[in-house]
């Protein structure tokens, strides 16, 4: 009886604990971006010169009980009107919240031994299901930017796509 009254405990706190965490993923890929509604404010909408347009939504606005990750920004990006982008942007934190995330949720990946999380930089992929996840670690002006990246194996070629086309136009102008 006393095992049965902690396997029913430690069920609600684990239930509990995943019920109240926070799900950014609040569209699906190949949805149109009409389909994200947030209450009061609309998300900041953005196009730009490549045939993406960008929704900017502060995790602040997403997961109100959740404050894990607040100073995240999260980036969906439509390319012909359905979602083929999830972005997390977090730049210039004295914390490794997005590396913490992404190797409790996707799977654990080795540091160089002997580096400390706040020296490393680089990057690490992860396929889950259809999904292709990457953190990225990098300098950015005035610091570092944590990124994790979800993109769909579904829309990878018109993500190659829209990336092509932003790396010609980042390369002319060098």
């Amino acid at each position: 009886m006393k095992k049965l009254l902690f396997n029913i405990i430690c069920f609600f706190f684990i239930f509990n604990s995943i019920a109240s965490a926070c799900n950014f993923r609040i569209s699906n890929f190949g949805d149109p971006k009409e389909k994200i509604k947030l209450e009061p404010m609309l998300p900041v909408s953005m196009p730009d010169r490549f045939g993406g347009e960008s929704l900017i939504i502060p995790m602040e606005d997403l997961c109100k009980n959740d404050d894990k990750l607040y100073g995240t920004t999260v980036i969906y990006l439509y390319i012909e009107n359905k979602l083929s982008r999830i972005q997390l942007y977090r730049p210039n934190m004295q914390d490794h919240k997005l590396m913490d995330y992404a190797m409790n949720k996707y799977g654990k990946f080795n540091l160089p031994e002997g580096m400390p999380k706040v020296m490393w930089r680089g990057s690490y992929l992860w396929e889950s299901g259809n999904d292709i996840v990457e953190y990225i670690k990098t300098n950015i002006h005035d610091g570092h930017a944590e990124i994790i990246d979800i993109t769909s194996k579904i829309y990878s070629k018109a993500m190659a796509d829209y990336n092509a086309k932003v790396g010609e136009w980042l390369d002319s102008q060098q």
